[in-house]
């Protein structure tokens, strides 16, 4: 019996070497097949742009396919879920805003997942403005000017948002000015530009990506922007410099896999992002989309997470904002 037993324990011992050594290997050939981004988003939305723009040069940097995936809807849940329940081998990869996963348990009671336990931020990818944006058809020429609209009529203001980001945004405003206006809440943010650009809304926070698109075809005026100038967009002013406080909201974007993804995986796909944010075809795309490209390690970006989440506990308390 003893020999028995001496037998069993010498095979556990070798199956879990071989066991060790089969994910050695396929971790150090990573990649070695197609890759799938994860968006929560729309086709076609500003999300979706710029996950296909980092999706092509994740392609040509690992000389894999990289197929884009969009599931949107519950601002991002949906996807944010079937990458948890994801096999954590690299394979597939979440293109998340910060907003999203910093403000969920702030505006949903039962969300499906912890930002914290359930994922690994891979890679930090861009910063982006979101902008103050009104119809070209409402009389507000600034954001002086629509504050006093809006609290001129604070029963029948109305004003849209179709992500995390955007009500974020649109409560520091609220909060700050003293705003009183109705919420308007989209599946997508196309769906809510029909609304904006008609004056059914007073006004909403859109992405730099769309905001410039929209007002280039005449559709919107963009107002002000969250965190930074835009090229695009000369004499825009920063919500700050439009007289909003101590306005301050940045939000960024990350490439994050399920929990339980291999540090040699992570470490891997964090210098390939990292490659890509100092291409300079990278710093001349985002900076016609109203973004920069960011780089810094996993555990950099565990610690920018958790400020986030900070500063949502912030908004969600000053805006008396209670999980649905």
């Amino acid at each position: 019996m003893p020999r028995v037993v001496s037998l069993l324990r010498h095979s556990v011992l070798i199956l879990a070497c071989m066991v060790l050594a089969i994910s050695s290997v396929r971790a150090q050939d990573y990649p070695s097949r197609r890759i799938t981004m994860v968006v929560g988003f729309a086709a076609g939305s500003g999300a979706d742009i710029l996950a296909r723009f980092y999706a092509t040069k994740l392609a040509d940097v690992t000389g894999q396919t990289v197929v884009v995936e969009n599931k949107p809807g519950a601002n991002g849940m949906i996807a944010a879920q079937a990458v948890k329940q994801a096999k954590p081998d690299g394979y597939t990869i979440l293109f998340s805003p910060s907003a999203g996963m910093a403000g969920g348990k702030f505006l949903y009671a039962n969300l499906p997942y912890d930002p914290q336990k359930d994922f690994i931020i891979a890679a930090p990818l861009m910063d982006v403005a979101f902008t103050l944006a009104v119809s070209t058809k409402s009389p507000a020429k600034s954001v002086a000017d629509l504050t006093a609209l809006l609290k001129s009529k604070p029963k029948t203001a109305r004003y849209g948002t179709a992500n995390s980001t955007g009500i974020a945004a649109t409560q520091v405003y609220k909060t700050l000015m003293g705003i009183e206006a109705q919420q308007v809440q989209y599946k997508t943010t196309g769906d809510a530009l029909g609304d904006l650009a008609d004056g059914t809304l007073d006004f909403m926070f859109l992405d730099g990506v769309f905001a410039l698109a929209q007002q280039k075809a005449g559709k919107i005026r963009i107002l002000a922007t969250t965190n930074t100038h835009l090229d695009a967009a000369p004499g825009v002013p920063t919500m700050r410099e439009a007289g909003v406080g101590n306005y301050s909201f940045a939000v960024w974007w990350m490439a994050m896999v399920p929990a339980g993804t291999s540090a040699d995986v992570v470490g891997k796909l964090n210098a390939v992002f990292n490659k890509i944010a100092a291409m300079p075809e990278t710093k001349a795309f985002l900076a016609n989309v109203a973004s920069n490209p960011l780089t810094g390690t996993p555990a950099e970006m565990i610690k920018k997470l958790d400020d986030d989440i900070k500063i949502w506990a912030e908004i969600a308390k000053a805006g008396n904002i209670q999980p649905q």
